[in-house]
């Protein structure tokens, strides 16, 4: 069937767009001052990105209790766009909710608005870690002509709807051919929405990895979206999964991209991609990593300094210590120790990040580091009275890796493992191979990891909710580390875990093993 952009389409198009969509009645006083509004309809996405329920014909002040006073401007702007049908765009903190939105606002008819939205609360975490950089996104909505038909102004105001989205859009039929191209899109990939429409969907959209390797159609998030019948998401938080768009005049730059399938009495009509130009997040980041790589290089030397010479005190190489003196320097020198660790790790991340992180394989015995590195965790698995089981193969063959690379692998999995389990817990470790792979599995019976915040595991800095109380000294690094170093050196990691029950990861690294990198000291 010869997909067509109808108002069945693009109703079918706003209940699976992942931006936020309200339709509401502004309520006057006789001064015609603003004072309420009634939501009269919301899309699917109002309810995930605001966290509300059943507000259908229910005023705002009722279904949100103290917005009126934290939030007076709103309901200034969304009379004065109803009343005049002027369409603004600003960012708000609603704080009854303690969310930041984007807001895009215009009117189809007077008294009556439409606003669309999109949850920026991370994204403003970021701004104001970093003080001055913000992130936005801007475009005005068009003109709506109300002396259309019904059915025109709803097709004239979908329209304008999609056009008022701060992102790039493409929507296309079931067989691939583009039927939707927003202003933003065009812009970004260099293609006139006339010359784009009717095309391919890989004839306008080149994608490439971080290599500059051309991502094949299957495995593009557009293709998933028919095939998978999922929302497929590209993620800014590796160091690998980076995706570049080439415009028409080969210009590349990072995206990310979120791409959806457009469902219609349960069959799948199209789909949609959004995507975002993230150059500037990108270059923000490389700017915080380089601060860091080099802050960190100036602590490491009067750290060690500290260390080489608490160690000497400790030692007497000064003269004698007595019992207090000896108590108070072991703290400094195990607080410096950790300090050290610390800045390490910050490097190791950096040197990620800036792609400088030395891989120098050679003939590596993944059983004899998988020893070493528990030998190295004894001491806690004894104090804890963990149940420590080794199911280490001896079938594997010595095979080409970075053994320091390895090691940090084994350390980051097994220091979780053995942090987050309670005192006698169990913990398993796995390692064995087949004809392509090593595979390293390290299961525990610990604290496991809330399937609301399992998405962001491997995201830096992040430390699960229900861990924090009990592990003060973590970092939120050594997973994201572990992540890159697997990923940079051809393997896969994954996990499977449930609260209060445990956690199992998973590891595969390639038997061919991994090419030598020069990098930073």
């Amino acid at each position: 069937m010869k997909f067509q952009t109808s108002e069945a389409f693009y109703k079918s198009l706003f209940d699976n767009m992942t931006d936020g969509l309200a339709y509401c009645q502004m309520i006057f006083d006789v001064q015609e001052k603003p004072v309420d509004f009634i939501y009269k309809r919301v899309n699917k996405n109002f309810e995930k990105l605001m966290g509300l329920k059943d507000v259908i014909g229910k005023k705002v002040t009722k279904v949100i209790p103290g917005i009126k006073a934290s939030n007076p401007e709103l309901f200034e702007i969304y009379g004065q766009v109803s009343l005049t049908g002027k369409p603004k765009e600003f960012e708000a903190y609603i704080e009854p909710l303690s969310i930041w939105l984007l807001v895009s606002v215009y009117s189809p008819q007077k008294k009556f608005f439409v606003t669309l939205f999109q949850n920026i609360t991370k994204r403003k975490k970021i701004e104001k870690d970093l003080e001055n950089a913000r992130i936005a996104s801007q475009n005005v909505l068009e003109d709506l002509s109300v002396e259309k038909s019904k059915t025109e102004i709803a097709k004239a105001k979908d329209e304008a709807i999609l056009s008022s989205i701060g992102d790039g859009i493409i929507a296309t039929g079931p067989d691939g051919k583009i039927i939707v191209m927003n202003k933003v899109a065009e812009k970004l990939l260099g293609w006139k929405v006339e010359e784009a429409m009717g095309k391919l969907y890989n004839e306008v959209i080149s994608l490439e990895d971080e290599k500059g390797t051309l991502v094949p159609l299957e495995e593009r998030p557009l293709t998933k979206a028919f095939t998978q019948s999922t929302t497929t998401t590209t993620t800014t938080t590796t160091t690998t999964n980076i995706l570049h768009l080439l415009s028409k005049n080969k210009i590349k730059f990072p995206v990310v991209i979120t791409a959806s399938p457009v469902v219609l009495d349960n069959k799948i009509i199209g789909a949609v991609e959004v995507f975002r130009d993230i150059t500037k997040e990108r270059e923000i980041d490389k700017a915080k990593t380089e601060f860091v790589s080099l802050a960190s290089h100036q602590l490491r030397t009067p750290l060690t300094t500290v260390s080489w010479y608490t160690e000497m005190i400790l030692k007497g190489d000064v003269g004698k210590v007595i019992p207090d003196q000896k108590k108070y320097l072991k703290e400094i020198y195990q607080g410096n120790k950790r300090m050290i660790e610390l800045v390490n790790t910050l490097l190791n991340v950096s040197r990620l990040e800036l792609g400088t992180f030395n891989a120098n394989p050679q003939p590596t015995d993944a059983i004899a580091i998988a020893k070493s590195v528990l030998d190295e965790q004894k001491p806690n698995i004894e104090k804890k009275k963990l149940v420590m089981v080794e199911n280490l193969s001896k079938d594997i063959p010595i095979f080409s890796t970075d053994p320091k690379l390895l090691r940090m692998v084994f350390q980051n999995i097994l220091s979780n493992a053995v942090e987050y389990t309670a005192p006698s817990g169990r913990i398993e470790l796995t390692v064995s191979c087949d004809t392509k792979t090593v595979a390293i599995k390290v299961s525990d019976t610990g604290y496991g990891i809330p399937k609301n915040q399992q998405s962001q595991i491997f995201t830096k800095l992040f430390r699960a909710d229900n861990v924090r109380a009990k592990d003060t000294d973590g970092t939120g690094l050594g997973l994201y580390i572990t992540k890159s170093v697997v990923e940079n050196s051809g393997g896969k990691i994954w996990f499977e875990s449930e609260e209060n029950k445990g956690s199992t990861f998973y590891v595969t690294l390639p038997m061919d093993g991994v090419k030598k990198k020069e990098g930073a000291a």
